[in-house]
């Protein structure tokens, strides 16, 4: 009886925080709803790379899920202020775009989604991400 009651405190500990940084609010209400729908991810959205900078005062995500076409800052600038934030190296960034740049070196360290994308995939590659 005690053996199961501190598997059941590890496995809440386990939710994973991802921040959603999306300009299209149907697709980011639809990332965020189905990130919800799994139990072991809180999912939060941001509509600009400003908003998402603004929102690490109050959470500290385990992985940032970013468009690239952000108004403002593209999602390769806030990747790289997320990256040279304290710890910030060490949080994965998912970038997802119809078109990323080419630049040698631009999407060096970061793991790149193409849209249009199937749902299960994302989820495989958050959940690799997240291991």
């Amino acid at each position: 009886m005690y053996a199961s009651q501190p598997q059941a405190c590890s496995d809440v500990l386990v939710v994973k925080r991802i921040l959603i940084v999306e300009d299209d609010p149907i697709l980011g209400n639809l990332l965020l709803e189905v990130l919800q729908e799994e139990a072991i991810y809180q999912g939060h959205l941001a509509p600009s790379g400003e908003m998402a900078l603004n929102m690490l005062q109050t959470i500290t995500p385990d992985l940032f899920l970013l468009d690239y076409h952000l108004p403002g800052m593209n999602g390769l600038e806030l990747a790289d202020q997320l990256q040279r934030r304290e710890g910030g190296e060490q949080t994965p960034i998912l970038l997802m775009s119809a078109d990323l740049p080419q630049e040698s070196g631009a999407l060096e360290h970061l793991r790149t989604l193409q849209k249009p994308f199937d749902l299960e995939t994302l989820l495989q590659l958050i959940a690799h991400l997240l291991a």
